[in-house]
């Protein structure tokens, strides 16, 4: 998996002719580093700032699709004008119409009984944050005890096979988080598909992430002829065709774009 960076000048004539490019990102471990707590993450002003250059630009058109709500990731970016993609997709704003998924949001009142045990549930582990996003509920242990993460998947587990007899949620996993998910067969490749296809057949799509809830999203832009970026190191497993080692290089790509 070659690393953009290193094969950039075999790029630009493609990057040159594309009109638009569709620069779409996750968040967390993507434009920001991974931090313990997800409050901490803050984009730096440097990557703010060239994320809003080449969205008001008339060759890019920037979005962000992320885990977060949705009005946090939007306050947390704060990039005007650009696609937000919250909870997975499930909620969406920028595009011609707002997107709110109908199953998910019927699904909405039953997370609040399942975050309120969790908490219980979970409350003697050290390091344990239970977030209520609206759509889709996660729990947070990177700074929990090695000897007590397997307690918080067992209890998790618990709870969740307790409360989703039914099967309307899905569980998911990331680096350090668990997530709870609207069973409504929907995740971020789909939520990039329904970005796509609002554009010219002449874009191409561009996919920044480093988690495996992004891996759909590599699918998608990469059928779709698009560039999928994998952010981590070389020797993570991914479906993305590219990588880049850090955050710090995903701005090092924002200013060669800016420059093509």
């Amino acid at each position: 998996m070659p690393h953009l960076l290193n094969i950039w000048p075999n790029l630009q004539g493609r990057l040159q002719s594309a009109r638009p490019i569709i620069l779409l990102f996750d968040y967390d471990g993507t434009l920001t580093p991974i931090v313990s707590r997800p409050e901490l993450a803050v984009l730096s002003e440097t990557t703010r700032q060239l994320l809003v250059q080449l969205h008001a630009g008339p060759r890019f058109l920037v979005g962000f699709v992320s885990g977060r709500a949705l009005c946090d990731l939007r306050q947390r970016v704060n990039v005007p004008g650009a696609i937000y993609a919250g909870n997975h997709g499930l909620e969406m704003e920028g595009l011609d119409e707002p997107f709110f998924h109908p199953g998910a949001a019927q699904l909405r009142p039953l997370l609040e009984p399942i975050h309120a045990q969790l908490e219980s549930e979970l409350s003697n582990n050290q390091g344990v944050l239970v977030e209520n996003k609206g759509l889709t509920l996660s729990v947070h242990y990177r700074l929990t005890p090695e000897e007590q993460v397997g307690q918080v998947e067992k209890a998790f587990q618990t709870v969740v096979d307790q409360a989703n007899q039914s099967g309307d949620f899905r569980v998911t996993y990331g680096k350090k988080v668990l997530e709870l998910r609207p069973n409504v067969g929907w995740d971020k490749g789909k939520a990039i598909a329904r970005i796509i296809q609002g554009q010219p057949d002449t874009a191409l799509p561009m996919f920044f992430g480093d988690d495996a809830t992004d891996e759909a999203g590599f699918d998608t832009v990469q059928e779709s002829g698009g560039i999928a970026v994998c952010v981590g190191p070389p020797r993570q497993p991914t479906r993305a065709l590219h990588r880049l080692d850090t955050p710090a290089e995903v701005a090092q790509t924002l200013t060669l774009l800016l420059r093509s």
